[in-house]
């Protein structure tokens, strides 16, 4: 009962469970696949892992045991959140995707042993390090390394309820700085306009997100 009390305890679990939400949540916003619980979960596994080892070789040693290493245990952390890692990485058209996601799972693992170690400011640093990197590249990648150049999408899509919302939907995830938008009526069909200065990784992410949906019958993107 006195260690679940333990302040140390709640400590180490605790910031590692904030780490693991702010870089989580991050990755969530962008809709990677691994989000929110996922990063959270491998941060806190990885901290209590790390005081288990560390717990393991401390009682063999008050035993006057010396055998026992206090990272023995928690250096299979590194190699097994790597098969988490290769579960994100996708090959598809040619290009493969799901690196930047691999990469801050195993940097959350990191995260959650030094936390775990009691290596508290250096778990905290890199937790911003990491958030400034993923937001600060991504800004770059949109604005400064690709340039934008002004496309006009027209989309083509049946007259149903909610086809219009759903469009707006897809457009808004993208943070593109849209313009005006223009509706036209075709018979049982309806086109939607709108124009904005994107980068063709933009683009194409949008494309992408009005081909899934449903009514959307066809789609135009002209440079």
């Amino acid at each position: 009962m006195n260690e679940f009390l333990d302040a140390e305890l709640w400590l180490k679990l605790l910031l590692a469970l904030a780490c693991g939400a702010a870089i989580g949540m991050e990755r969530q916003i962008r809709e990677k696949p691994a989000g929110a619980r996922t990063n959270m979960l491998i941060c806190v596994g990885s901290t209590l892992i790390t005081m288990v080892s560390i717990h393991v070789a401390l009682t063999y040693a008050e035993r006057g045991i010396n055998l026992a290493d206090p990272g023995r245990i928690a250096a299979q952390i590194v190699s097994g959140v790597g098969f988490i890692g290769a579960g994100t990485i996708i090959q598809a058209r040619g290009a493969v995707h799901g690196l930047t996601t691999a990469a801050t799972i195993w940097v959350m693992a990191g995260i959650g042993l030094a936390i775990g170690s009691g290596f508290y400011a250096p778990a905290v640093a890199t937790t911003i390090l990491i958030l400034l990197i993923l937001w600060a590249l991504r800004w770059l990648g949109r604005n400064v390394v690709r340039p934008r150049k002004f496309v006009l999408f027209r989309v083509s899509a049946s007259r149903e309820t909610g086809v219009l919302a759903a469009i707006q939907d897809a457009v808004a995830a993208t943070e593109l700085d849209f313009g005006g938008v223009r509706l036209e009526r075709a018979g049982e069909r309806m086109v939607v306009e709108f124009g904005a200065p994107c980068t063709p990784a933009a683009r194409d992410q949008l494309l992408e997100r009005l081909l899934a949906i449903d009514t959307v019958e066809d789609i135009q993107a002209q440079a």
